[in-house]
């Protein structure tokens, strides 16, 4: 079994990259924390640094490790947190995941009635996409998720929040689509698109007859970045309404007219373990 203690030098010489700075800022000798650099390099059988006369650098096999290593500590940090909350109390930490989406403005309103109730619970949110936000999932970095969609209900537990987004096109405000009130779905053949990652795990032709007729000029994952090309005039970005600001910008969100509906829902881990902390936020979104 690894010594968290080592994993916790292993990461502080990685960032300084230097074993002096780095034995100085743990208050203990360089020759004891070479030798305990080296002592985790036998138990890993795996050389993690090379030493320069000025630097102390990654191997290759010590930049994969160090992704593992900061999982590690944050998954350790995390159990420490729940475990340091006393018999009743209900505080401590929640760690939530989640997708672009307007839910969250739902979602926040029970995070600020949680707050209001128990001011020591502290939220920890994380965004990206569906995988990324499953990965956490997975490793324990996250005890619940907010996504799009169901797709494997064998390893985790979906509950519908019965909100839903509304898709459409984000496009420039000066553009002539701009002054359309609705766009129908076969239009948007018309423009170049930049589409959610998201949407590329879906069904591609859910707007589209023909995707082979959509011209796609990229993917993103969150569209405030991609909110620059569009207002640049390099092409149009498809995504859900009010999730950007678009008053002072050259933006405008024109609405699909379709009778789909993208389902929001909250996923756990099948069997998870849960602190008392996110028990509770299950239980104020009706989960539990």
């Amino acid at each position: 079994m690894l010594d968290m203690r080592l994993v916790h030098y292993f990461l502080v010489v990685a960032r300084e990259q230097n074993m002096t700075r780095a034995a100085a800022e743990l208050h203990i000798s360089q020759p004891t924390l070479s030798s305990q650099i080296a002592s985790l390099e036998k138990q890993l059988g795996m050389k993690l640094f090379i030493r320069t006369n000025k630097n102390t650098l990654l191997t290759d096999d010590g930049v994969l490790f160090r992704a593992r290593a900061r999982e590690l500590m944050e998954l350790m940090n995390k159990v420490e947190n729940e475990l340091s909350i006393s018999e009743g109390e209900v505080s401590g930490d929640i760690y939530f995941g989640c997708v672009e989406t307007y839910v969250m403005e739902y979602i926040s309103s029970v995070f600020k009635e949680i707050h209001l109730e128990h001011p020591n619970i502290r939220f920890h949110l994380y965004s990206g996409n569906a995988q990324t936000i499953l990965e956490r999932l997975d490793k324990g970095l996250l005890d619940i998720g907010l996504m799009l969609g169901a797709d494997n209900q064998d390893k985790y537990d979906y509950y519908p929040l019965n909100h839903h987004d509304r898709w459409g096109l984000l496009v420039p405000a000066d553009s002539e689509t701009a002054k359309k009130e609705w766009l129908k779905a076969d239009e948007i053949t018309e423009f170049p698109l930049i589409i959610p990652q998201s949407y590329m795990m879906m069904q591609r032709n859910m707007f589209m007859p023909d995707p082979k007729k959509q011209k796609i000029a990229g993917t993103f994952d969150l569209i405030n970045n991609a909110a620059y090309l569009v207002e640049k005039g390099i092409c149009y970005a498809l995504g859900f309404e009010n999730m950007i600001h678009t008053e002072g910008r050259n933006l405008k969100f024109v609405p699909l007219i379709t009778d789909l509906k993208t389902e929001n829902y909250i996923v756990t881990k099948k069997y998870a373990y849960f602190s008392k902390a996110a028990k509770l936020l299950l239980k104020k979104l009706a989960v539990l």
